[in-house]
């Protein structure tokens, strides 16, 4: 997955339909926490379904809407390459993730368009970081992009 731009996000809140579902959820780049990232989106999939019955879908097309991020559940390859977090929205037009390098707290919404605050963080900085290197003989400070 591509890192967010400024662009990307401006077109998802842009996005206006009945049925804007955005779903963050930690993820786990390695050891024995990501086999429990599936079933944490298996769960939230299942919140937004019933969010999406309770604004007057039927769940026949609340599955079908929610079908590509279930599908997810299952790729093990799609898994295995995973950052802090996940991002994902569905509306009946698009079906978009991202990944973060910072943890999502667990959150689903059904709305008119889609949630993007906690992708926000995302777009604070301006690429530039720093690590300070030190040894027994030397102190170095490193600037990078």
């Amino acid at each position: 997955m591509n890192p967010l731009t400024s662009d990307e996000l401006r077109a998802l809140m842009d996005c206006k339909s009945g049925s804007c579902v955005s779903i963050f959820l930690p993820t786990h780049a390695k050891g024995g926490d990501t086999q429990q990232d599936p079933i944490r989106l298996k769960n939230l999939l299942k919140g937004a379904e019933e969010k999406l019955v309770q604004k007057g879908m039927r769940s026949a097309s609340a599955k079908a809407l929610l079908r590509p991020a279930q599908d997810l559940v299952s790729d093990t390859r799609f898994w295995s390459h995973q950052s802090d977090g996940l991002a994902i929205f569905v509306s009946p037009e698009r079906f978009i993730l991202h990944g973060a390098p910072f943890d999502f707290d667990e959150l689903v919404v059904v709305s008119d368009r889609f949630h993007t605050k906690p992708l926000l963080p995302l777009l604070s900085g301006d690429g530039l970081f720093y690590v300070l290197a030190l040894s027994q003989n030397q102190v170095r400070l490193l600037q990078g992009t």
